[in-house]
């Protein structure tokens, strides 16, 4: 059993859609497209009825781009459960209390994105083992919910240029979302394109690539 990402095209890239016990994380530029992949997923779920846990760290989540991607936004929103963390302190209480949150209603946890406060908190901070421990716990929270419960957990994440490969770039958290996550989806953007490219998956082989183009319903493939 997987779950449909919400776009025919996704589907068949990923042969079915997203593994249901395991952590995907998407990641890439600013405007790349990883709200809008993290969306389509969302309201797919929330139309079957099933409640979606949503962690809005960055404000970039808006109302009127669900209402974009259904006919039925009212049942929609109503299930769409915002959490709006302003700080890397609330997005771990918000962590420390999600286990107790989980239960058969709850179809997808979304996080997005798992990095912009942490990377705050690290710029301001003489604390970087804390910071980057409290990290390493929230990864551990969702892969054992991810397992236990078998609710698919998507977050997108940050990058960074990597200064011994040019034109490459890093994932912001490195090895915690490395290792965390069983399946790693790259998102690049330039002028004329977006492409997506997976890094990592149990089943598909790694660098497969598909062009795409964000419309209002979701996304079509170039």
């Amino acid at each position: 059993m997987k779950l449909s990402t919400g776009s025919h095209v996704l589907n068949t890239f990923l042969n079915g859609g997203y593994e249901n016990d395991i952590i995907t994380t998407i990641y890439g530029p600013s405007g790349s497209g990883k709200t809008n992949f993290c969306l389509l997923a969302a309201v797919n779920v929330a139309e079957q009825g099933k409640k979606v846990l949503l962690i809005d760290t960055e404000g970039g989540i808006a109302v009127d781009r669900v209402q974009q991607l259904t006919h039925n936004s009212q049942k929609v929103l109503q299930n769409l459960l915002f959490f709006t963390p302003v700080n890397f302190d609330e997005q771990k209480a918000i962590f420390e209390t999600l286990r107790d949150l989980i239960n058969e209603d709850i179809g997808l946890i979304i996080v997005d994105s798992i990095s912009m406060l942490y990377r705050l908190e690290l710029g301001k901070s003489d604390e970087v083992f804390e910071v980057n421990s409290a990290l390493g716990k929230q990864i551990s929270y969702l892969v054992e919910i991810a397992r236990r419960k078998k609710i698919p957990v998507l977050i997108t994440n940050q990058v960074y240029s990597d200064f011994d490969k040019r034109g490459f770039v890093k994932m912001v958290g490195g090895d915690f979302l490395k290792y965390g996550s069983k399946c790693l989806i790259e998102l690049r953007r330039t002028e004329e394109e977006r492409k997506l490219i997976l890094k990592k998956h149990r089943s598909l082989p790694e660098g497969k690539e598909l062009f795409f183009k964000i419309v209002n319903e979701g996304i079509e493939e170039i």
